[in-house]
């Protein structure tokens, strides 16, 4: 997720797909709901009950859940949670950190901050399109803090207040690692800094070819279509098989970021070194867009497998 901000009420935006977040609200959705099957008993456990310690469980974690079970309104926490790193960037009571001239915001109960982190969803592993120089992304960035989180979490701290804070931005940033263009920022001779993870690339459909990815797994957040959704993805692409190309399932984020960028420059950037306009998009092929939504179903069938086994080590 780029620096990118939305105006709207803080929980009117709540299932708002947020410019240039990494898969939109029902893809993190996916993938939460995803991992949420694949927990432990013992892992669930522990994880609803952190949920419930969360400042915002009885408002944006919980705003839509059912009326009942118990053990519903736990999943659906768990799939709201994965969503609400996105949330808090149209939320006021947050500050975007990275603005030189933004003011923190009052620290309320239960959070270590109020900072957006916005830097926290991304990491743009520099690439050149025609041969330009390249530039290093910055720190902190997905990757130092996805590994701090898990670090984090798994060491069993007694702050119980930062554990059930680290969760919704664990679940959030696996699922970011899975989505190739939060992985890879391509230089050109027309964009020295970097295209943002294809921010800056003008594409049709969609706005930019960022959001073009977020959406190709579909915008529909409802538990109909999502339980749809990761039927046929996890038909298309088992956990078994998973398993037995690696019994670990490659836990490490940095082995995810280097999946993403291998399939950033393999099935992303394949239209060549342009970048578009706002008045002359690139036009993006039928086959294009079906590879898109085939890439996206084996991502987030992966990102959900993985997140939960991040989740079953660290918590068992």
């Amino acid at each position: 997720m780029r620096p990118i901000q939305i105006a709207a009420a803080w929980i009117s935006v709540f299932y708002l797909a947020v410019p240039a977040s990494a898969w939109n609200a029902m893809g993190h959705r996916a993938v939460a709901a995803i991992a949420y099957e694949h927990l432990t008993p013992q892992t669930r456990a522990r994880v609803d009950e952190l949920l419930k310690n969360h400042p915002d469980y009885g408002t944006l974690l919980t705003v839509d859940a059912p009326a009942g079970p118990a053990t519903a309104i736990a999943r659906a926490a768990f799939l709201a949670a994965a969503v609400w790193p996105d949330t808090i960037k149209g939320d006021a009571r947050f500050y975007d950190n990275l603005h030189k001239d933004s003011l923190p915001t009052p620290l309320l109960p239960g959070f270590p901050d109020m900072a957006r982190h916005t830097d926290w969803h991304y990491y743009d592993m520099p690439f050149s399109g025609d041969g330009s120089p390249t530039k290093e992304g910055s720190v902190p960035n997905a990757l130092t803090e996805s590994r701090r989180l898990i670090k984090e979490i798994a060491g069993h701290s007694t702050d119980a207040a930062r554990l059930s804070y680290d969760l919704p931005w664990i679940e959030h940033i696996s699922g970011d690692l899975h989505q190739p263009l939060h992985c890879v920022s391509r230089f050109l001779k027309s964009q020295p800094d970097g295209d943002a993870g294809g921010n800056f690339v003008f594409v049709s459909p969609h706005e930019n070819l960022h959001a073009f990815w977020d959406d190709s797994a579909g915008t529909d957040t409802s538990d109909a279509y999502i339980a749809k959704y990761i039927k046929v993805a996890e038909a298309e692409h088992p956990i078994s098989a998973a398993l037995e190309n690696n019994p670990q399932l490659e836990l490490d984020p940095e082995t995810w970021i280097n999946e993403g960028f291998k399939i950033a420059k393999t099935n992303v950037y394949t239209f060549g070194p342009e970048t578009g306009s706002k008045d002359a998009p690139i036009q993006l092929s039928t086959r294009y867009q079906g590879t898109a939504s085939r890439v996206a179903r084996a991502q987030i069938a992966l990102a959900g497998y993985r997140l939960a086994a991040v989740l079953n080590a660290s918590l068992k």
